[in-house]
Order: structure tokens, then C-alpha cells, then sequence
């Protein structure tokens, strides 16, 4: 190398050694922020109460740009953390402005430059202010407590209602009120079999009635008559109102008596059709289906909190039960 000719090599070596070294320490404190000989910029001086998670060479941040960094970190005779900051930028910042702390989501810290409104700017080593930021997991777990808390009470509720004495009789009781339920049932089905003969004979007398409407009519008119040739003396205006309307009354009699003996309106089909009784005895037969499903399946019926699964496995049990539904 030309810059060392004519000296000897021990000194070339020592010459390069020393330079190297020197380079070394420059670059390793210009790393860490200190004593950096290429300092362009201002040192700001923070008094914190606390530095959380802050460290040489953590960046300062202004508008999403890194317009320092963090080159010192020490502790006072009062207490304070005192925080000196290399501002590289050449913007003006006001000596009102603030420094302040910001914890990142997925971790790390940072320091935000918070310009204040002051005319007077800050030089090489004036005093900014402190600033903290709200720590965002704090103010999750504010917002997660108090959910917490209500789904706790509403844990202790659902546990008081299901451990109360009225439920656990109600459901005690149920399997008897089923059975008490069917007993009825069978009980009104054996009586309506045992009973079909005196049904139809009661309803055939009825019949029997209707059919000599037209021979009361008659015996009606006829006693009308002798009435008013007895009673000519009498009021005939009155008397003759009397008669219109009790005529007119046995006139709906006859019709009603009509439509009974040709089998229409809800009388008639009663007489002179067994659908009464069939659907009596299919009414009772579905019923009977309904109380067995009940019997064997009471999630299905009874909407207890917390039992949606139960109740849709026991409805999907009852539709593939063929005892019941055969």
C-alpha cells in the first residue's frame, strides 16, 4: 500500500490494528446511540415517573416516521428516569411538546412525538414533557372483567334455578301427572265402548222424536183453533198475535226437523253417521301416542335452559320410535 510505504511492517501492522480497533468502538457506540461523532441532530431531555419496556435505541416516532431514538437512560437523585433523546430530524419542535410512551399489540415499545402549540422551539438539550399511553391490555381486561363478572352471576343463577326444590318436585310429579293423564284416557275409552248401545239408542229415540214433529204441528194447529172459537170474547187482537208467532215458531220447528231427518247440518250427521264415534276413538288414539311419547321423551316437551342438545337428540329419537308411532 502506497500509504504506508517505506515503513516497516510491525508498524503498518500496529497502524491498521489501532485504526480498526477505533473503527469498532465508533460503530458500537454509534449502535447504541452514544457519543456518535456524526451527530446532526438535537438531544431532548425526558424526566418519566416510569420507562416501561423502553431501551437504548428504542425509535421515536412522529407521523408513522422514525425521526429519533432513545440514546440514554438514568436515574436521578429524585427518583425520575431521566430519558435523553437524539432528534435527527431537522423540523422545529415546540418546547411544549410531549414524549409519550406507546405499547405495541404483539409487544415491543415505542415513543411518539406529540407536537405542542408553543411559538418557541426547543434547542440542544431543552426539557420535553412526559406522556404515557393507556396500556391497551389494561383496557381489554377493563372492558373483560365486568363481562366476566355478569356471566358469572348468570352461572349462579342457572345454578340456583336448577338446584330449587319447586323444579325438582315439578319433574318428581311429571311421570305421575303421565300416568294419571293415560289412566283418564283408557278410562274414557272403555266407557264410550261400554256404553255404544245405550248411545244409539238414545240418539235413535231422538230420531223417533224429530220424525212425529210434523203430527205435534198439527195437534198444535188444531188445538189453536178450539182455543180461538173459545176465546172469541177475549182481546183477538192479542190473542191473534199469539198465535202468528207460536205458529211461526213451530214453522222453524218443522224445518229444523227437515234438516235433522235428511241427514245435514251437525244434528243429522250426528244421527245418521258413526263418524262421531270413529273420530272419538282416533282422537283418543293419537292422544294415547302423544302421552307415550311424552312418557318416554319429556326433554322434547320441556324447555329446560341449557338442555338444546338433549331436547334435539329426544326429538330425533321420537320420530324413529315405532312403538309409538306405528
Amino acid at each position: 500500500m502506497s500509504l504506508f510505504k517505506g515503513l516497516s511492517k510491525e508498524f503498518q501492522v500496529g497502524s491498521l490494528t489501532a485504526i480498526a480497533i477505533t473503527i469498532l468502538i465508533l460503530g458500537y457506540n454509534f449502535m447504541r446511540g452514544k457519543d456518535n461523532p456524526f451527530k446532526t441532530g438535537k438531544d431532548l431531555i425526558v424526566f418519566y415517573d416510569s420507562t416501561p419496556g423502553l431501551g437504548i435505541g428504542t425509535s421515536v416516532m412522529f407521523n408513522g416516521l422514525r425521526v429519533g431514538q432513545l440514546t440514554s437512560l438514568d436515574i436521578t437523585d429524585g427518583h425520575k428516569i431521566e430519558a435523553i433523546f437524539e432528534i435527527s430530524s431537522k423540523m422545529d419542535i415546540p418546547k411544549d411538546s410531549r414524549m409519550k410512551i406507546e405499547t405495541e399489540i404483539f409487544g415491543g415499545q415505542k415513543v411518539r412525538l406529540v407536537l405542542g402549540k408553543s411559538t418557541e422551539f426547543a434547542v440542544d438539550g431543552d426539557t420535553l414533557i412526559p406522556m404515557y399511553a393507556e396500556d391497551k391490555f389494561s383496557a381489554i381486561n377493563d372492558q373483560i372483567v365486568p363481562l366476566a363478572s355478569k356471566a358469572d352471576s348468570l352461572l349462579t343463577s342457572m345454578n340456583s334455578f336448577f338446584k330449587s326444590e319447586s323444579l325438582n318436585l315439578a319433574i318428581e310429579r311429571l311421570p305421575i301427572a303421565v300416568r294419571q293423564i293415560n289412566l283418564l284416557l283408557e278410562q274414557t275409552q272403555a266407557l264410550l265402548s261400554a256404553n255404544k248401545e245405550v248411545v244409539t239408542h238414545t240418539i235413535g229415540n231422538v230420531d223417533r222424536f224429530s220424525n212425529n214433529f210434523d203430527q205435534y204441528h198439527q195437534r198444535i194447529n188444531n188445538l189453536l183453533m178450539k182455543l180461538d172459537s173459545s176465546t172469541s170474547g177475549l182481546d183477538e187482537v192479542s190473542l191473534k198475535h199469539t198465535v202468528m208467532e207460536i205458529d211461526s215458531l213451530t214453522q222453524e220447528l218443522n224445518k229444523i226437523t227437515i234438516q235433522i231427518n235428511s241427514g245435514n247440518g251437525t244434528v243429522g250427521k250426528m244421527i245418521y253417521s258413526d263418524s262421531l264415534y270413529k273420530a272419538l276413538n282416533r282422537s283418543s288414539n293419537e292422544l294415547n301416542k302423544v302421552l307415550l311419547d311424552l312418557k318416554k321423551y319429556p326433554e322434547k316437551y320441556i324447555p329446560i335452559p341449557g338442555t338444546k342438545n338433549q331436547r334435539k337428540k329426544a326429538k330425533e329419537l321420537s320420530l324413529k320410535d315405532s312403538e309409538i308411532w306405528n
